[in-house]
């Protein structure tokens, strides 16, 4: 009887461990705290934003210096679907938004900032069915064009530190060429619109 009742025992907490790690995954990587942020910044920059449809992380990576992390969202405003990114700094647990609200109606979008007074060029996007590769960006100034690798996955960020006293009105890329499998280059259109 006691070994029945053990392996019963044992069979419930195997049974539990199962369900709270498949509830585990389905939970977002990322606190709610952020979500509400972004509505409320969304509501006090954005005339056109509709705050009756939801604001939707759909992805949160570690910025390359420590603890600041960029979210890309979704929302929707007039009769379009936006791609945003804001940037937050992680102290014991808490994230606070610090810079760079931007979005687009495209699947493509760039921008500049700082983080720590270090200056980063940052490009972000929709990556459907993984097809774009990899991006070559022209900027103002050109020695500072460049190649930026996209990792597989829905959304894409990357980030490219740049020197200290670059100056960043000239590190807005004014030409962006999209490059596909077999490094076959992606008409605009497909890319970002």
């Amino acid at each position: 009887m006691i070994k029945q009742l053990t392996i019963l025992f044992l069979s419930s907490l195997l049974i539990l461990s199962l369900y709270s790690s498949a509830v585990a995954q389905t939970q977002t990587p990322y606190p709610d705290t952020i979500e509400r942020q972004i509505k409320e910044l969304l509501k006090e920059t954005r005339t056109y934003f509709d705050s009756s449809k939801p604001v939707k992380v759909v992805k949160m990576v570690k910025a390359p210096k420590k603890h600041y992390y960029t979210v890309l969202f979704t929302y929707y405003a007039y009769s379009n679907d936006y791609l945003g990114s804001a940037t937050f700094k992680k102290e014991k647990d808490r994230y606070t938004f610090i810079n760079g609200m931007g979005s687009t109606v495209q699947k493509l979008n760039n921008d500049t900032m700082y983080l720590d007074k270090v200056p980063y060029s940052v490009v972000y996007g929709f990556n459907e069915e993984s097809r774009i590769k990899m991006l070559r960006l022209f900027t103002l100034d050109k020695k500072s064009s460049y190649t930026a690798p996209i990792k597989k996955g829905t959304y894409f960020i990357h980030f490219k530190k740049l020197p200290l006293n670059t100056n960043l009105e000239k590190m807005k890329p004014f030409y962006i060429d999209c490059y596909g499998k077999d490094n076959k280059l992606i008409p605009w259109g497909e890319c970002a619109e």
